[in-house]
C-alpha cells in the first residue's frame, strides 16, 4: 500500500500503480528539471486526496501525470494540461476499483 500524498523521495512504482487502480492520479517530476520555486508551484497545483506527487529520475518530460490507462507528458509545472488531466481522471469511474 502507498498512501496518497506528496513525497520527497522516489516511491515504489508498483505501489503507486496500485493506487491508480483505485482512481488516484500519480504526478511525477524529474528532480533534475523541477527544482525550487517550480517544485513549490507543482506541490500547490495538486489537490488532495487521491493524488500522489513524487520525484522520478530520468523522465523524458519535466512532469508526467498518470492515471489508470492514461498518461500525459507535460512541458513543465505550469502546463495547463495538468489541471485538465487531474479533473478528468482523479476519482474516475474508469479505474478498476474507484474510490476504494
Amino acid at each position: 500500500w502507498l498512501n496518497c500524498g506528496i513525497y520527497e523521495e522516489i516511491v515504489p512504482s508498483e505501489n503507486a500503480v496500485h493506487s491508480l487502480e483505485h482512481s488516484a492520479v500519480w504526478v511525477t517530476y524529474d528532480p533534475a528539471q523541477v527544482t525550487d520555486g517550480a517544485l513549490d508551484a507543482l506541490r500547490n497545483a495538486v489537490p488532495d486526496p487521491y493524488i500522489i506527487l513524487s520525484p522520478f529520475e530520468g523522465l523524458d518530460a519535466p512532469v508526467v501525470a498518470s492515471a489508470w490507462g492514461a498518461q500525459v507528458k507535460l512541458d513543465g509545472v505550469d502546463d495547463p494540461r495538468l489541471a485538465d488531466f487531474i479533473t478528468k481522471y482523479r476519482l474516475s469511474s474508469e479505474a478498476p476499483e474507484p474510490g476504494a
